[in-house]
């Protein structure tokens, strides 16, 4: 949100709660408190903005303060007021319309990741739904300074859409659209309704844009702003030396709709057309041409890209085009994560990270790898629907789907974490070694031997340090379909018990915890990858070299992993418990 936006949408919200009358004092104390940090170097700055801004919002009525904040930011209204606009729905019906068209418009800066997902799967399912046509428009304009295009992510993003079972009818490229975009550049000049600006930016937006006065480029004749344009396109302009405005309007209450930036220059190599162009167009422009050219019947998009939209339609009503119909659905705040592909770029250059796989980046690559279904990702998300309130997601909901699409298939095994040697005395000679089933629901698919070696009536176990790092001596304990023992004693480098039954009722009865253990002698050196980039070290069973790299299996008690390589030790990534 840029900062006469921050400060307009803090004076309605005291408006507001004050019956229409904001108070500068109390409004830079919510402005400050927003982001202490950010705010208090800006406080100079901020005083005459809000001065300036208080006049303009206690001169309307507390409806269309209402109003205005509602465009804003819908949050930001009382619940009470809330309460009267959000209004439930689930996803659009087209069946009205014949000939339905979608569009995704990922910017290619890396892979699509868990965020960028539900844009993804609720077009792809309107699109199949009302068999209509889904296009995959790269939107590779130059971008920005750290805001950079990944040539990797031409294939990443395809990819991840693979992934999702989503289909894609045509591919387009915003780099191969770019004289289209002067033409109607042009056009749009020709008609006087926008043109081109040579101001020093921070002077137009606190000169100009702040108090809501026309700059001397407005009123410029058709003839010079065609000059000025074919100075942009030839070099004699710098970079931030001019740009295209749309005529929006000055007096417009939303500061972020006062005569934009259209197009800009920049002089940055592009990945794919090098240094042909250098004049490129902003989002809204070039949706605003494509959306058009295309054949766009439905926009499927985030409520963060409203003026997004709002500067789309006023493209279209200097040509007087046919509007699609733009849906906007509600933030979704992604609980404990913090998505940022910038970020994540950066750590994967720097060797922190695996790359895109790496689970710490939640990218559709990622999830694949750990075993995330991507049924379970297109039903968790389309369950959340196209609601226009803020929801916040967990990945437990994907979670909870995607338990239920594998468990059956999942394979068991046992596993000791960061083990330690338990020795078993007064064992029987005639102890039978563990079977356990590989599957308890499904026993027709048979038993997994775990051997055991009794020499001189004592066995050696590795159990988990977690599970018995509280066991106490005197403890009964169940070595999970072996047997029942006694700990006796306890040092940091194992423990020692003996011998006491075998049947689980007895355990059962004496209340003994149920602990999972693996053979010294056979046991399977064993890594996890977690989601948080750490791996997890221990011993599992020797059945586990019979599974398949790319299965998913069951550590029982512990997690679903699925299975990267198997040797003689293994390789495993966390999928989730």
């Amino acid at each position: 949100m840029e900062l006469d936006e921050l400060v307009l949408k803090h004076c309605l919200i005291n408006a507001i709660k004050y019956k229409g009358k904001a108070d500068s004092k109390s409004t830079l104390g919510a402005i400050i408190q927003s982001d202490p940090k950010a705010i208090k170097p800006l406080i100079a700055e901020i005083r005459p903005m809000i001065d300036i801004t208080i006049k303009q919002v206690n001169a309307m009525n507390l409806d269309q303060q209402k109003e205005a904040l509602l465009e804003i930011d819908p949050q930001s209204l009382p619940s009470q007021e809330k309460k009267k606009k959000e209004v439930k729905i689930e996803l659009p019906n087209l069946d009205r319309f014949k000939n339905v068209a979608l569009r995704l418009a990922p910017y290619p800066s890396g892979p699509l990741h868990i965020g960028n997902s539900r844009m993804v799967v609720l077009n792809d399912y309107l699109a199949k739904k009302y068999n209509g046509n889904l296009y995959l428009v790269f939107d590779d304009t130059i971008g920005s300074k750290t805001k950079i295009i990944d040539p990797s992510a031409y294939d990443s993003i395809p990819e991840g859409l693979a992934l999702l079972d989503v289909k894609v009818h045509k591919t387009y490229y915003k780099s191969d659209r770019l004289q289209l975009f002067y033409d109607y550049c042009v056009k749009i000049l020709e008609k006087g309704r926008a043109y081109v600006c040579d101001c020093d930016g921070s002077v137009w937006r606190t000169k100009y844009k702040v108090k809501q006065k026309e700059c001397p480029c407005r009123i410029l004749s058709k003839e010079n702003n065609l000059a000025r344009w074919e100075k942009m396109l030839d070099g004699t302009y710098p970079e931030q030396g001019a740009v295209v405005r749309l005529k929006t309007g000055m007096d417009t209450p939303d500061p972020a709709i006062r005569d934009p930036v259209m197009l800009r220059i920049s002089e940055r190599e592009h990945p794919r057309v090098g240094s042909k162009y250098r004049v490129w167009p902003l989002l809204e422009f070039s949706w605003g041409i494509d959306d058009h050219e295309l054949r766009i019947s439905h926009i499927i998009r985030g409520k963060d890209l409203r003026k997004e939209g709002v500067l789309e339609e006023k493209i279209w009503d200097i040509f007087n085009w046919k509007k699609p119909s733009i849906n906007l659905y509600g933030r979704m705040k992604l609980k404990d994560l913090q998505l940022s592909k910038s970020k994540a770029a950066q750590k994967i250059r720097s060797g922190e990270y695996e790359g895109w796989t790496d689970p710490r980046t939640w990218t559709l690559q990622s999830l694949e790898r750990r075993g995330i279904q991507a049924e379970a990702i297109r039903k968790s998300l389309l369950a959340i629907g196209m609601n226009p309130v803020d929801v916040t997601f967990s990945p437990d909901q994907i979670y909870s789907v995607n338990r239920k699409l594998i468990d059956s298939q999942a394979d068991r095994y046992f596993l000791t974490i960061n083990p330690v040697v338990c020795t078993i005395k007064n064992t029987p000679t005639d102890v039978p070694s563990a079977t356990p089933c590989i599957h308890p629901e499904f026993p027709e698919r048979g038993t997994r031997l775990i051997d055991i070696n009794v020499k001189h009536n004592e066995i050696q176990v590795n159990l988990s340090y977690d599970d018995i790092k509280s066991v106490k001596k005197g403890t009964l304990i169940r070595l999970k379909d072996l047997m029942n023992v006694t700990v006796t004693s306890k040092t940091k480098k194992g423990i020692t018990a003996v011998y006491h039954s075998l049947d689980v009722k007895t355990a059962r009865e004496g209340k003994a915890s149920m602990i999972q253990w693996t053979p010294i002698q056979t046991g399977v050196p064993t890594t996890i990858l977690t989601t948080d980039g750490t791996y997890l070290n221990g011993i599992a069973e020797p059945d586990l070299l019979k599974a398949q790299p790319g299965s998913i299996i069951q550590f029982e008690r512990f997690a679903f992993c699925r299975v990267e390589a198997v040797n003689t030790s293994a390789k495993l990534i966390w999928t989730h418990q």
